[in-house]
C-alpha cells in the first residue's frame, strides 16, 4: 500500500487501484482476525475475506484481459463462485473454522484466469518482453500464490489445530512472496520496451 501511494503517478492507470484496495482489505482483515478470533466464529471472517478477495482479483484480471471469450469465462466463473460461497456460508460452518469449499473454488478460478492472461501475452505478437509489463508481475503473484496454496485450502477444514499450525506457514510464505511481487509492480515505471509494432518486431515481414 505504501509503495502504491509513493508511486501513485505510475499506478493511477491500468486498474492497479483494484490491487491497492485488495491489499488494504487484506491488511484490515488480518488485524480484525487477530482481534476477533476468540470472540466470533472465524469461519465467517475467512468466508467474508474470500469473497472480497475473489471479487477484487477477478476484477483486475477481467480489466486486463482483451479476448472476449476469456472475459466471458471470467463472468461465468463469477456466477458459479457466488452460489458456492453462499451455500458454504449457510451450511459449512458446523465444526469448521476455514471456508475450504469457497477458498478452493476461488483458487481454481483465479489460476484459470491468470493462465488466460499469460496466454494472451504470449500469443500477442506485439509483446516482446512480457516482464516489462507491470500487470505481468501482478498476475504472476496471483498465480503463484493460489497454485501454491490450493491443496492447503482444500484440506484446511479437516486439519487439527496442531496440523494447522504446522502447515499454515506455507500460506504465510507465499503470501509474503505475493506482496513482494505486488511491490515490484508498483515500483516499476511504465515501459515501452514490452511492446513493439509488428513492423519493428518483424522487420522482414512486409
Amino acid at each position: 500500500m505504501i509503495f502504491f501511494v509513493c508511486f501513485f503517478k505510475r499506478n493511477r492507470q491500468g486498474g492497479f487501484w483494484v490491487i491497492f484496495f485488495y491489499c488494504l482489505i487484506s491488511f484490515l482483515s488480518d488485524n480484525i482476525f487477530h482481534y476477533l478470533e476468540h470472540r466470533v466464529n472465524v469461519f465467517y471472517l475467512y468466508s467474508g475475506f474470500t469473497i472480497c478477495e475473489f471479487v477484487l482479483l477477478s476484477l483486475f484480471i477481467y480489466l486486463s484481459l482483451k479476448t472476449k471469450t476469456f472475459r466471458l469465462f471470467t463472468l461465468i466463473g463469477t456466477l458459479v463462485f457466488f452460489p458456492i460461497a453462499i451455500i458454504n456460508i449457510l451450511h459449512g460452518s458446523d465444526g469448521s473454522f476455514f471456508d475450504s469449499l469457497s477458498a478452493s473454488s476461488e483458487s481454481i478460478l483465479l489460476i484459470i484466469y491468470s493462465i488466460f492472461f499469460l496466454y494472451e501475452q504470449l500469443t500477442d505478437a506485439t509483446v516482446i518482453y512480457v516482464y516489462y509489463l507491470k500487470k505481468f508481475w501482478i498476475v504472476l503473484a496471483i498465480l503463484l500464490y493460489f497454485a501454491s496454496t490450493l491443496f492447503l485450502f482444500i484440506y484446511a477444514a479437516t486439519l487439527t489445530k496442531a496440523e494447522y499450525n504446522n502447515y499454515w506457514p506455507i500460506n504465510n510464505i507465499f503470501n509474503i512472496l505475493k506482496n513482494i511481487l505486488f511491490t515490484v509492480a508498483f515500483i516499476m515505471k511504465k515501459s515501452n520496451k514490452a511492446h513493439h509494432s509488428l513492423d519493428t518486431a518483424y522487420p522482414d515481414i512486409q
